[in-house]
This record gives C-alpha cells, structure tokens and sequence, in this order.
C-alpha cells in the first residue's frame, strides 16, 4: 500500500500548486473576454502555440532530462547535472536570439506578415522565461522538494492573475503576455530560492559528459514534442490563415474547457511519473499499472460527460456574447483530451524505461495524420474541422502507444474501454445533432446508464482495495 500512499501524496502536492497555476487561464477567462477582442484572444494563442512549439526545440527538451537524472544521486553528480544543462540551455537561447532577428528581417523584406512577425520579441521572452521557471522547478521535483515544486505554482499564479490586473486593460495583448513573462520570472525566483537550487549552480561543476548525458536522453524527445505540436496546435495557424484569427479566438476559448479535464490529469501524471520510475525496477509492475490505469480512465470519463454535458452552459457563464458559438467544439475537444490522457499514460512506461525512442514513433503516427487531418477537413468545415482532427490524431497516438508498450505491460480489459469510449462519442453526437431537449435528455440519461453498467466492476476492485486495506491496518 505505500506505493499508492506515494502515489496520493505526490498528486496532492502537485496540485496543491501545478493545477491552480493552470487553472488561472480558465478562471480569469471572464476577464480575459472582457478586455480582448476575439482578434486579440486569437492573437495571445498563437504566441502561446509558437512557444509551445520552440521551447523544446530550442533548449533541447532538457526540463525533462534535469528531472530524470539528478533523482537519487549523489549531490555532486546532481550539480554536475544542474549546471550542465542550464548553461546548455542559456546557450542555445542566445544563438535562438540572433535567429529571431534574422528571421524577422527576412520575413519582413519579403513583406510576410503574421503573429509571429508582428510579437517576434514577444515569443522570445515568453519562450525564454517558460523554460528558466520550468527548468528550476523540475529540478526541485528531482531533488525531492515537492512542497516546493507545489508552491511554485501558487506564486505563478498568483502573479499572472496580479500582473493581468495590472497590464491587460492598458496594454492588451502586450499586457496578457507581459504578465506571463513577469510571473514566470516570479515563480523561477521563488523556485531557486526556496528549493536551494543556487547550491548546485557551479560553473566548476559544468560537465560536457553530464551534458551529453541528459542530451541523449532529451534529444529523441524533440521530435517527440514537434509531432505533438502538429497533433494537438498546428491547427491555430492553419485556422488564422483559412479563416482568420478571429476563429482562433473562438478555438482557443472552446479549448480552454477540455483544459480542465487535462489540467487534473497533468497534476496526477506528474506525481504518477515518479511512481512508474520508482516501480518499474520492482516487481509487480503491471498489476500497479492496470490498477492505476482503470482508476484513471473511470475519473477521466466521469469528468468528460461532465464537461460535455454542461459546455453550453459554461461558455455562457464564463465569457460575453461574442464568444458562444464555442460551446459547439467543446464537446469535440474533450474527447480529444480523453485521447490525449490515454496516450500520455501509456507512454510513462517510456520514460520508466528509458526507451523515449516509443514516444517518438507513437507520435510520427498522431503528427501525420494531424496534418492530413487538418489540411482535409479545415477547408471543409472550418473550425468544426479543426476540432474533429484533434481526437482522430491522438486516438492514433494512443493506440500506437499501447501497441509499442505491449511487451512491457499488457493493459487488461480493453474492450470494456472501447466501450466506453463509444458510449461518449454517442452522447456529443446527441449533444451536437439532436435538437429536440426532450429527447436530447432521454438519449444521453441512456448512455449514462449504459457507462454506469460498463464501470461497474471498477466499483467491485475499489470494495476489494477498500478491504484488503482495513485487514492490513
């Protein structure tokens, strides 16, 4: 049982700060639709995606290095890693400096213009402190300091919503990514600080083998991280260029509803990374994985016919008029989500076994048809398009995923998930085509009742767990 204890505690502390931290889009989004245009909520996404896209390819992925590679180490060999990989990092994000302002000027003497060309240094200093906040508070998590990791994100988030207060109404989009360099600068100080990061930055301790080391473990994730990118956010520039970025906006608004069913699995797949690391070296490691794994997907679901059920209703209460013909993607986007979870899940034996090359194959699947996806259906049903490739790719990914980490642990019962997973494609296609409520309701309470029964032997191992606990004290 204390491997669960582990498990349990871990999530709670990450919680307590990583999802407060990224619930603060979701929270503030009332504001946020109040003092932007639809065009600027776009815009402030699409500097989100590019950063999202650049901040592995530049530094290398090597946040996830820094937490793999210090845990359990001797204090030396963790500031070896430490420094190490932060003076690589500083390093290619000086050289990425040079390549902005070359590929601005390009750009702009061709008269190519667009977000990226417009908030050029916008992207950079975003990027530049997402990754200085990030890198210091993995390494917190690696070297066990988890209220600190937590509380990390209680400090970002209280910056981001006190600089939002501060800037956006004045300055708009400027203001809304200002106030995330700002917190992101808050949350690293607090993170060095208080975790005593400074005790392990020595430039003597700088090592080219430390950092080949972590490199050769974070390489083979960028690629990994760029068919991601092409799964789940190269529809946004592909939205802003066939129908403007006032789509995006409503993209991006609908997007931030799923966020919440991601935001509570990222909290427990951080904790549940330590875990799947700390077990796989013992035995028992598939019965764990499977526990887990049924207990997880029970959660997700219930919280996606909650969202779904509820998207119209949400949309209306957290944003203005102009922003509700989004709830229409919520639904869609969810299953995405739910897609995307299964996927992460199945890939933690990977990074358990180091064998990160997985996740770069399950993902060239997902990316591929990401973008076949995108480029077919976009020009046909514009936003709707956009929405429905999103599940399509990562159901890809995740099936490969499975399918790579077979011979590792073989996941039981997959038919009952199937089922599952068909019993809530059935409710948003009610959700999206049925317009009579009276049968709308009749339909979806019967679904309900349909994953009530398919769930049902989840409640038997719970009442099995539950006893097998009080005997053992």
């Amino acid at each position: 049982m204390g491997r669960y204890r582990r498990l349990g505690k871990n999530t709670l502390l990450v919680f307590t700060g990583s999802a407060g931290a990224r619930l603060i889009g979701l929270l503030m989004l009332p504001f946020y639709t109040h003092w932007l245009s639809v065009e600027d909520y776009g815009t402030a996404d699409l500097i989100g995606v590019y950063v999202s896209l650049l901040l592995g390819v530049v530094t290398a992925c090597i946040t996830e290095a820094v937490f793999i590679f210090p845990k359990g180490q001797p204090v030396e060999k963790q500031k070896s890693y430490f420094s190490s990989g932060l003076v690589f990092a500083l390093a290619a994000l000086a050289l990425t400096a040079v390549l902005f302002e070359g590929v601005r000027s390009l750009l702009a003497c061709n008269e190519i213009s667009g977000s990226f060309t417009r908030h050029t240094w916008l992207i950079y200093g975003l990027l530049t402190t997402t990754f200085l906040q990030r890198y210091v508070q993995q390494f917190a998590r690696s070297i066990d300091r988890m209220l600190v990791y937590g509380v990390t994100g209680i400090v970002f988030t209280g910056g981001t919503a006190l600089f939002s207060f501060l800037l956006i109404p004045r300055w708009g989009v400027f203001g809304y990514v200002s106030a995330m360099i700002l917190a992101n600068l808050l949350a690293t100080v607090y993170s060095f600080l208080f975790s005593k990061a400074f005790k392990y930055l020595s430039a003597s301790a700088v090592r080219k083998t430390a950092c080949m080391t972590m490199l050769k473990f974070s390489v083979p994730l960028i690629p990994n991280g760029v068919m991601w990118w092409l799964v789940s956010a190269l529809n946004r520039p592909l939205i802003e260029r066939h129908l403007g970025v006032d789509a995006v906006g409503l993209f991006a608004v609908a997007n931030k509803f799923p966020g919440i069913l991601a935001i509570i699995f990222s909290v427990f797949a951080t904790s549940w990374q330590i875990s799947a690391v700390e077990e796989f070296r013992r035995g028992g490691y598939a019965d764990f994985f499977n526990q887990v794994f049924r207990w997880v997907f029970a959660g997700l679901m219930c919280c996606f016919f909650v969202l779904v059920l509820c998207s119209q209703i949400m949309v209306t209460a957290f944003t203005t008029e102009k922003y509700y013909e989004a709830w229409q993607y919520v639904p869609v986007l969810t299953l995405g989500v739910i897609f995307s979870c299964i996927s992460g899940f199945a890939g933690s034996t990977f990074s358990a076994t180091r064998e990160s090359k997985y996740l770069f194959y399950s993902s060239i699947w997902g990316a591929v048809l990401s973008v076949a996806f995108n480029i077919i259906l976009i020009p046909l049903f514009g936003t709707m398009g956009a929405a429905v490739s999103v599940p399509l790719s990562f159901a890809v990914m995740a099936v490969a995923r499975i399918k790579y980490g077979w011979k590792y642990v073989k996941i039981q019962h997959l038919q009952r998930f199937m089922w599952m997973l068909l019993t809530g494609v059935s409710v948003i296609v009610v959700m999206l085509a049925v317009q009579a409520i009276w049968w709308k309701r009749f339909l979806t309470v019967f679904l309900l009742l349909i994953f009530l029964c398919l769930n049902y032997p989840l409640k038997k191992d719970m009442v099995k767990l539950y006893r097998k606990r009080k005997q053992n004290g």
